[in-house]
């Protein structure tokens, strides 16, 4: 399972017939491709397995004392038999006729009297024989009583077993096409806990509903890229030279796909950058010879060229120990302020809420600090640390199912987004505000704290309309950055009814 292969069917334990249910119960659940992803699951599953394994070797133990005690009562009767007979034998020496004597006296009759002697002693042969026969089907019978039951008592397990792992494996398929890493919800004291109240939420079903809207709205995807500063652009300094490596974290890397400024010369076969002598082996009036050379070292990528290089966010890479001049901060942190009023409702509270997902997917991705305000009337906000860990990721299911409602104040929000931008940690984070316009205008002293943030530590606050085509006088004094969500067929409304 560590290696994500099934265990052989030809084991010899667990013993049939639970080993064969057991492993296709987890090949249904395609669980090797889970375990080889996520070792800790191995611990509870394997755990699980020996409880069952328990309880199984319990009703055999059952189901045999309970045959057992089936076989004994005939044995039973027939010592009780036996022994009336024997009270009858002992009756007869005491002066009453017993069955032998009867006998004996029918076979000292005429022909047809010992004749009627002889069957009756073929008779009681018959019987004696008779009673070990129904003995041993007796037996046969038992056991494959025993057998039937065994086979029931395992299927009823591997069928528990599916019921309390399907449902927590399909979340846990989601949480994984959902996030690149879930480490952070895998480890703790006990790993991964199957009872834990996060694989058995509903708000899976909404995840997954938005994050398939999600590969559709592009403009959110790029809109989260566009938040938090210090990323490739703005001042360099000497720091741990990066390069491109899969399966890493992502940050900033050089790259010649971004041709900002000339570093240098280097060799090449792009014709747009090479050096001007390299064009001269093509003029007209040279040898044939001359023009080979040129194709030649044009097909070797050997043409001296200009070194034409930038540098690329959002890509994964992993440090490798020498210094260079680069932008080395990373992306900085995002802050979302939600608008959860009753004019949200509808296709821009799904719009709200992949806003909410993709931020916290971005983050998580960009090892980045997210943190989600859901306001609406006075003084009413909802604080959510959006982590890829077990209290986080509950509290953002349980906002996934909310439905949005009531009246809207954004003060207290951005109140509380401003005093989180005095933390060390936090000031370098840009504020999103998802809202349909439909807002009145901050108090002057949250308009002053805005713009002395702007000014002090270059806050960029980006709005993101959802319902209107235009901005508001709200949205224009509040915002540094105003974006229109355009994609209402992504969303299955339209941009008429939404």
């Amino acid at each position: 399972l560590r290696k994500g292969l099934l265990p052989s069917p030809s084991g010899e334990w667990p013993a049939e017939p639970f080993r064969s249910g057991f492993l296709a119960a987890l090949n249904k659940m395609e669980m090797p491709r889970f375990t080889r992803r996520y070792p800790q699951l191995l611990d509870p599953l394997l755990k699980q397995m020996l409880s069952l394994l328990e309880e199984l070797e319990q009703q055999q133990q059952e189901q045999q004392q309970q045959d057992q005690q089936q076989s004994q009562d005939p044995m039973q009767q027939q010592q009780a038999s036996d022994q009336s007979q024997d009270q009858m034998s002992q009756g007869g020496a005491d002066g009453q006729p017993d069955w032998e004597e009867q006998m004996e006296e029918m076979m000292q009759q005429g022909g047809s009297s010992g004749q009627e002697g002889q069957e009756l002693q073929i008779s009681l042969e018959q019987k004696e024989g008779g009673s070990q026969g129904d003995g041993n089907e007796m037996d046969e019978e038992a056991k494959e009583s025993m057998e039937e039951a065994i086979q029931k008592a395992a299927d009823d397990l591997v069928e528990k077993f599916e019921e309390q792992w399907k449902p927590a494996m399909e979340n846990l398929q989601e949480a994984d096409a959902a996030f690149d890493n879930l480490e952070d919800l895998m480890e703790g004291p006990v790993g991964y806990d199957l009872s834990h109240a996060l694989w058995k939420s509903d708000g899976w079903r909404e995840m997954k509903e938005l994050r398939k809207k999600l590969e559709n709205l592009k403009e959110l995807r790029d809109l989260v890229r566009q938040l938090g500063r210090a990323s490739g652009k703005g001042p360099k300094r000497r720091a741990p030279e990066e390069i491109e490596a899969r399966s890493q974290r992502r940050g900033v890397i050089r790259s010649s796909l971004q041709p900002e400024e000339t570093a240098g010369l280097t060799r090449s076969g792009d014709l747009s950058r090479m050096l001007p002598f390299e064009a001269h082996l093509l003029a007209a009036g040279w040898p044939r010879d001359t023009r080979l050379l040129h194709m030649v070292r044009r097909a070797e990528r050997g043409l001296m060229s200009y070194d034409r290089q930038g540098w690329l966010e959002d890509e994964p890479c992993r440090p490798t120990g020498p210094l260079e001049i680069r932008p080395a901060a990373q992306l900085g942190p995002i802050i979302v302020c939600l608008d959860t009023s009753g004019s949200m409702a509808g296709a821009r509270e799904t719009v709200a809420k992949a806003v909410a997902l993709e931020c916290m997917r971005g983050a998580h991705r960009q090892q980045r600090a997210c943190h989600l305000y859901a306001f609406s009337g006075p003084s009413d906000v909802k604080e959510l640390e959006l982590k890829v860990d077990a209290p986080s990721l509950l509290e953002l299911l349980a906002f996934l199912q909310y439905s949005f409602g009531g009246g809207t104040d954004v003060d207290r929000p951005l109140e509380l987004s401003l005093d989180r931008l005095e933390q060390k940690d936090w000031a370098q984070a840009d504020i999103v505000m998802v809202t349909d316009g439909e807002i009145a205008p901050p108090s002057d002293a949250v308009l002053h704290r805005l713009e002395s943030a702007k000014a002090d530590l270059g806050l960029e606050v980006h709005g993101l309309l959802v319902g209107r085509s235009d901005s508001s006088p709200a949205m224009d004094r509040i915002c540094t950055h105003t974006h229109v969500f355009q994609s209402w067929n992504a969303v299955g409304s339209s941009r008429y009814d939404y």
